[in-house]
């Protein structure tokens, strides 16, 4: 029904030429479309007010079909999404690229005057026995990116600093209703899902001391797009559903293609999940698409390509 994982990773952005001369000339992703948004999407589909317009630009990497689009509304709201927001606050999170050397990328964004949750931090998880060196940044449109080494043999390829996007991870309230909706109605496959040992991403995420944390990674079978990393912490957070949307700054929705969209709106439906929107036709990009809530109040966008 969903067809390869993670169709698109949406993101609201203060200023295009600053966001590309990120993720273009440094992260090295390539630009794929570059082109107004149309009105239905806009007013229909994400409904914003008459007269809001947008330009989007799609990059994406060799390796993957996941595209990461960049949205500058006018006018857009001045509002970064995780401004105000705890890193354990519901919602989208991080986007994390693979890298070939942390510490030398730690050092290049602090002197380009970037500020990061997390410095470089080297620690081997219990979901794979790998020694990893982590750190995280706060990105442009205040995005918080994850930068990962994989510091045991064998070793990936990397033509250039940054390789593939590993995963988009969300903070979550529910971790059951996460399981329901992606796995049960959606059919992914859950790679991992346990406790994590005490401390073990309390200084990455900047956690209380003493918070307990789950983590789950789900992504499509046979599909080598980035996967879903989900963590629940036992401090409690807030939803930031009321911000997460455009044409606020930062990460808004996560978008998944499917070759039947009826089918997937009656299967939603019988499981009591809340379509927002839709179907509209979006005619910019040739698709047909619902805005959907899922898990943890995360916008989710479902298209199917027409002719």
């Amino acid at each position: 029904m969903i067809k390869n994982g993670i169709a698109r990773i949406m993101m609201g952005v203060h200023n295009l030429s600053e966001s590309l001369a990120f993720y273009r000339d440094i992260i090295k992703m390539s630009v794929v479309s570059d082109h107004p948004v149309d009105t239905e999407t806009i007013e229909q589909l994400w409904n914003l007010p008459q007269g809001t317009t947008g330009r989007a630009v799609c990059l994406k990497n060799e390796e993957q079909t996941t595209l990461l689009e960049l949205i500058e509304f006018k006018p857009h709201s001045d509002k970064f999404i995780r401004s105000d927001a705890n890193t354990w606050d519901y919602g989208l999170f991080t986007i994390a690229f693979r890298a070939k050397d942390v510490d030398a990328a730690y050092h290049y964004f602090q002197q380009q005057g970037y500020k990061f949750i997390c410095p470089p931090i080297t620690y081997t998880p219990n979901w794979v026995p790998v020694t990893v060196k982590e750190a995280i940044m706060v990105g442009p449109n205040e995005t918080p990116i994850a930068l990962i080494e994989r510091l045991s043999e064998p070793k990936p390829v990397i033509k250039g600093d940054f390789g593939i996007l590993l995963d988009s991870s969300q903070l979550v309230a529910d971790m059951e209703e996460v399981t329901k909706f992606y796995v049960d109605i959606l059919g992914f496959n859950k790679v991992f899902d346990k406790a994590l040992p005490d401390g073990m991403i309390d200084n990455i995420l900047n956690l209380p001391a003493g918070t307990q944390s789950r983590m789950a990674f789900i992504n499509q079978s046979g599909s080598n797009n980035p996967a879903l990393e989900f963590i629940h912490c036992s401090v409690k957070g807030e939803y930031l559903s009321d911000v997460a949307k455009p044409p606020n700054l930062g990460l808004f929705a996560i978008t998944f293609q499917t070759d039947d969209l009826s089918a997937l709106i009656a299967k939603l439906q019988s499981h009591d999940i809340k379509i927002i929107s839709g179907p509209v036709i979006c005619s910019s990009n040739q698709e047909k698409a619902i805005l959907v809530e899922g898990p943890n109040r995360v916008n989710l966008q479902f298209f199917e390509q027409y002719q």
